[in-house]
């Protein structure tokens, strides 16, 4: 055989070889072919055995915005069964579905909030899921300008920490733990504790652990309740001011720097949500101002000594002589509970409360509703065009996985 004839005859087996990889390429990787699927097709395909079905979850290598941006830009909106199933909201289990069909094979895509399902009507090796992944990657490119156009059409919210639900459930707990600590104990008498000496440890150990727990309470009480108020105020202004004054940098930043008085005083003026101004001739608001007026010398770190006595002690040369006769133990913990004053720091937190009731009162009813609805939600968003903040996840974190499921990142592939 001639060198010539065996070159030409080589040549045509890797020509062979080239046409038989083309022709073996599974239909799932023919990105270009795919399609919505239709209703007949999407029905046979929820009636087929899943036997031969594989099934893995994305939740490293894409992103749900992305895919549900690239899945759109393509196939227009979302064409899957849990359409008909999902309530217009965002506490679903599925948040969107697609249908594709490429050839006789099906591909199934769903959102599950942070993670994407995808089922494909046939056997695939962890090999094949890599290429299935990657070749949707490319494949964003090829569609960049539509994909992207999806993406701009979006609502872009950021998530955010609503600090007024954190400090009210704080100084809830402190106000129950304040109240639930009742009366202090009194010591056993001397006879008692004389023939047991154990009954005076144990109830000076109960006495103590008492007034720790309950002075360390007041004080967060006593520090938390204005702060918690101002958060309050501060959230119906970032809900409800008027645009000429959020989108005035220095106007909004100097509405927010002003003392309390002039900012509740500026409500009405500045927020379009309310019906009336604030009362100020209340007892309410008296209440409320007097606990600002302690706050404000809590936070400066003032020290007045004899505005914050504990108890008058006379001296003749180094030798202490007490104006209060009793228990030496016992008055150590009574002037430190007076001092805390455990009455007046529950009477605060009541006295605020009743306050912020009368800022809510004056607000249009047509607003209340929307109001209860983020004030109370811990994490609610923040839509970035209107600068507006609104409720847009449930309060419950919940996911599904189906038996047996695995999740992209446990491929035994090299990416």
């Amino acid at each position: 055989m001639s060198a010539c004839h065996r070159n030409r005859r080589a040549g045509g087996n890797e020509g062979e070889r080239r046409t038989w990889k083309r022709s073996r390429m599974p239909e799932w990787l023919k990105l270009n072919t795919w399609r919505a699927a239709n209703n007949k097709e999407i029905g046979k395909f929820l009636d087929s055995a899943p036997a031969n079905r594989s099934l893995l979850i994305l939740r490293t290598h894409l992103r749900p915005v992305d895919i549900y941006a690239y899945l759109k830009a393509r196939f227009g909106a979302p064409n899957g069964i849990q359409e008909l199933l999902r309530r217009d909201d965002s506490n679903n289990l599925i948040h969107w579905d697609f249908n594709i069909r490429a050839g006789e094979v099906d591909l199934y895509f769903s959102g599950h909030s942070r993670s994407i399902q995808v089922i494909v009507s046939e056997p695939m090796t962890d090999e094949d899921w890599k290429r299935l992944i990657l070749a949707i990657k490319e494949d964003f490119w090829k569609f960049g300008t539509e994909k992207s156009a999806v993406t701009r059409s979006l609502e872009k919210f950021v998530r955010f920490q609503n600090k007024y639900v954190s400090l009210a459930n704080l100084c809830a707990d402190l106000h129950s733990d304040i109240i639930d600590a009742g009366a202090a104990e009194a010591l056993p008498l001397s006879c008692d504790y004389g023939k047991d000496p154990t009954l005076f440890k144990e109830a000076m150990n109960r006495l103590a652990q008492r007034g720790e727990k309950l002075f360390g309470d007041c004080l967060k009480l006593r520090l938390l309740t204005p702060v918690m108020v101002e958060v309050f105020i501060n959230m119906i202004i970032l809900l409800y001011c008027n645009d000429s004054v959020r989108n005035d940098k220095a106007v909004y930043e100097s509405f927010l720097r002003a003392t309390i008085p002039e900012r509740l005083s500026l409500l009405r003026q500045n927020c379009f949500a309310f019906v009336r101004a604030i009362d100020t001739t209340t007892a309410t608001y008296a209440s409320f101002m007097r606990i600002f007026s302690k706050r404000n010398f809590e936070l400066h770190g003032n020290v007045d000594p004899l505005r914050e006595r504990i108890e008058t002690v006379y001296f003749d040369g180094k030798r202490p002589l007490f104006v209060e006769p009793g228990n030496h133990i016992e008055k150590f913990f009574e002037h430190l509970e007076r001092i805390q004053n455990p009455q007046e720091a529950v009477k605060d937190y009541e006295d605020a409360h009743a306050f912020l009731h009368e800022i809510v009162e004056c607000l249009d009813s047509q607003y209340r509703f929307h109001f209860d609805q983020v004030i109370n939600d811990p994490f609610p968003g923040f839509e970035v065009n209107k600068r507006r903040p609104t409720r847009i996840l449930p309060d419950q974190v919940v996911m599904s996985i189906m038996q047996g499921s695995r999740y992209d990142d446990e491929l035994k592939v090299e990416w």
